[in-house]
Order: C-alpha cells, then structure tokens, then sequence
C-alpha cells in the first residue's frame, strides 16, 4: 500500500487534509505532520521516526512537503535517503496531492511510477488566469 504523507511548517498540512476530505472525501491512506512554531528539526525528526517505523512491511510512502529545503523538507529527506519505500515531492498544492490520492487507491501503480506521473503532471497544476 502507498500511504501519502503531507509536511509542512505550520498548519499547511493539516488544513490540505481537511480540502481533500471536503472535495473527494475521507482518505485512510493519507496522513499529516506539522512541523511546529516550538519543534526543532531533532522533534521533527522523532516524530517522522515513530510514523514511518509504525508502517506495515508492505507499505510505502509518498511525502509531499511545503517547500525544497525547509526543516520538513531535509527531516524526510534524510529518511529517504536511507529507505527506498519514501519517496519525496517538495513544493505540494492541493491538485497534485488529489492527484497521487487517486492514482494510489486501486495500488495499481508502484511507488517509483507514481512519483513519475505525478512529476510529469505538476506542471499542469498551476497556471496564470488569462485576464
């Protein structure tokens, strides 16, 4: 199973969370972490530990981050590093994270086919409104 994990500083994360469920409905395979005004990187750290070593031996995991080189950013990443079943995505908006959400439901796809597609669909999630 992939699970998808969402990151972020502050309340990004959770409040992504809450528009996946209003636009296509509760989904038990996605998940937030928040990195907090009062954490520090070694807290972060710890939390995304006790998540990931809390993962069934079956499972994957798509993280999705606010931004390329933040705190959450480098934290999962380290773990990334060291674990081919995370993969991670920096810089998430609410269209690509529905998009993984719905292309990992049925698990027809892998991990590494799903951060493929989802890489080469992201530039169609943010555009300039002709005025």
């Amino acid at each position: 199973m992939i699970k998808i994990l969402l990151t972020s500083h502050g309340g990004m994360a959770e409040g992504m969370v809450q528009s996946v469920k209003m636009l296509i409905g509760e989904q038990e395979h996605l998940e937030a972490i928040t990195f907090a005004e009062d954490m520090g990187a070694d807290q972060l750290e710890e939390v995304f530990q006790e998540r990931l070593a809390a993962a069934g031996p079956d499972e994957q995991w798509l993280v999705f981050c606010d931004l390329k080189g933040g705190t959450p950013f480098n934290v999962v990443s380290k773990c990334s590093f060291k674990n081919d079943d995370i993969a991670v995505i920096y810089g998430m908006n609410l269209p690509t994270v529905i998009e993984a959400l719905v292309l990992s439901a049925p698990q027809a796809l892998t991990l590494a086919e799903l951060v493929e597609d989802i890489a080469s669909k992201a530039p169609e999630s943010i555009g300039l409104s002709p005025i």
